[in-house]
């Protein structure tokens, strides 16, 4: 018993200080918090929805749903670390009376942890 007790207490001082090491300085986004951070996500969309270009025959393209990420690569100084979402997303026709364009799709996101929160630095794939 005493044993399960003070792993957990180990467990939630680990925690803590995780929390303190994501919170503090304007290192690299890093590790599993990056995807678990409700700023980093909104940076990612806001990055997408005002540069990408999904299709021909759409207009500009927005994100409704991110289904999953992954980190891809993790820089230890200043480099961004790397997060690979799949998505999905729709879009007005590009000419009027077309049809509404939707789809899914996988695009890799360069994000930096700036002094005001996450910054997207550069995304994969076709842009407008």
């Amino acid at each position: 018993m005493r044993r399960r007790i003070d792993r957990a207490m180990a467990g939630g001082c680990a925690l803590g200080i995780l929390l303190l090491a994501g919170l503090s300085g304007c290192g690299p986004a890093t590790g599993g918090r990056l995807l678990a951070d409700a700023r980093v996500l909104r940076a990612i969309r806001a990055h997408y929805d005002a540069h990408a270009r999904e299709g021909e025959a759409c207009g500009e393209p927005f994100m409704t749903r991110i289904r999953s990420g992954r980190i891809t690569g993790d820089a230890a100084f200043a480099a961004p670390a790397r997060a690979l979402i799949v998505y999905e997303w729709e879009a007005p026709p590009a000419t009027a009376g077309g049809p509404r364009c939707k789809g899914e799709g996988q695009r890799t996101f360069s994000i930096l942890r700036g002094p005001d929160g996450p910054i997207v630095t550069a995304m994969s794939g076709p842009t407008r």
